[in-house]
């Protein structure tokens, strides 16, 4: 009875067919609460007979139809259960595969499409709930898509690297030099960050792409990354910090001219280095610096909360210490209090919204957790100097 119940919530959730079959294949249960969607493929007993064929036992088998509308199959103690056909946005080839059927368009436009990971997830949870045993993504991968050999051909191509590299005489661009660089993020230095990209070497980039274009972002979002971390070693946020490389990494996937994808890395380096700066900045003169690992946690759960009411009691919930010690501890370690940080990072999150939205004024100030337009903008006036349209009015985005 449970099984069936689990069938029914899986197919509503994919908005597809979900059967119980015998051992034999004698199909006992079936539901689909799309009314219109009739999978007729699996009616047809020699496609039947290739989903029931050779399946393993612990893992769950994954089996198309001419490398589209997938299957999802787990092998109980007493019974076979089956989840699909749905389809993927980019193709997964599979080791078992039909091609003797025919796609009907009739069927094809209910066939939903779904996310890979999220499919995995829910056939490995039903292959849990029926056989007991735990499987992982990569053992579906493992076990059902095609192998080829992607181990083998990198260690091919690693070899082919060394030898080409080694009879022309080319290496790679200098470690010390990118210890430099980074650090010099790390140490929030704008000064030694700016020398680092200036330096002059005997080296060349790595090649990670054959196209151009594609090489230049790969490079870029690497760069994008070791500066994220690098930022998160010299004291900035993860939360913010990850964020931010988010947003840089999107638009180095948007850019269609070469000219433009190393700028864009080097201007996250600045704007990490700047943020490091400013965080060593405001450190200065505090006799215990920000070590507690509970400080770290409070600032990330105000980040994510800054729409919120944060009270003093969820932090020191989230930081799993009495809110007085908290208090105290973080006016030590910041030199500023948890009230006082809440609404610097909460007008910090204005100026941002004010340059780079269209948000109206109340709008950001429901957001924000204030509790009208003027609360927001006598506190902005007081920390900025500005009100709210002279801000936008300066430092907004032109279009």
């Amino acid at each position: 009875m449970q099984d069936t119940i689990l069938l029914q919530y899986l197919s509503k959730k994919m908005h597809t067919h979900a059967y119980k079959l015998t051992i034999d294949g004698e199909i006992t249960f079936s539901c689909c609460k799309v009314l219109a969607f009739q999978d007729t493929y699996i009616k047809d007993k020699d496609f039947l007979d290739f989903l029931l064929e050779s399946l393993p036992q612990g893992i769950p088998c994954l089996r198309s139809i001419r490398q589209k509308n997938i299957y999802g199959i787990v092998t109980g103690h007493n019974a076979i259960y089956i989840v699909g056909p749905v389809s993927f946005a980019s193709p997964v080839y599979l080791n078992c595969d039909y091609n003797e059927l025919i796609l009907e368009e009739e069927i094809e436009k209910y066939v939903p499409q779904v996310n890979p990971d999220d499919y995995l997830e829910d056939i490995l949870f039903l292959n849990h709930m029926i056989t007991g045993v735990e499987s992982t993504t990569e053992q579906i991968i493992e076990t059902n898509c095609l192998n080829h050999d992607h181990t083998g051909k990198v260690q091919k191509h690693f070899n082919d690297i060394l030898f080409e590299n080694h009879e022309n005489n080319v290496h790679h661009n200098p470690y010390d030099q990118e210890m430099r660089e980074f650090g010099s993020i790390e140490n929030g230095d704008l000064i030694q960050l700016e020398k680092s990209l200036q330096e002059d070497y005997d080296g060349t980039i790595g090649t990670l792409a054959k196209d151009p274009l594609r090489n230049l972002k790969n490079l870029g979002i690497v760069l994008v990354t070791l500066a994220s971390r690098a930022a998160i070693r010299g004291g900035l946020s993860p939360e913010i910090s990850f964020s931010l490389s988010d947003s840089y990494i999107q638009q180095i996937e948007e850019c269609k001219d070469l000219a433009l994808v190393a700028p864009l890395a080097h201007k996250a380096e600045f704007q990490y280095a700047e943020m490091v700066h400013e965080i060593k900045e405001k450190q200065k003169g505090i006799l215990k610096k920000q070590k507690n690992p509970r400080i770290n946690k409070c600032k990330d759960f105000i980040f994510s909360h800054l729409h919120d009411r944060i009270t003093l009691e969820d932090l020191a919930a989230e930081a799993d210490c009495n809110p007085n010690y908290l208090s105290q501890l973080f006016k030590e370690c910041e030199g500023i209090s948890i009230s006082g940080y809440i609404l610097q990072e909460k007008i910090n999150r204005a100026k941002n919204l004010l340059i780079y939205s269209d948000y109206s004024y109340i709008e950001i100030a429901t957001y924000l957790g204030f509790s009208s337009q003027s609360h927001l903008g006598t506190q902005f006036k007081k920390h900025t100097g500005y009100t709210l349209r002279q801000y936008r009015e300066i430092y907004g985005r032109k279009e």
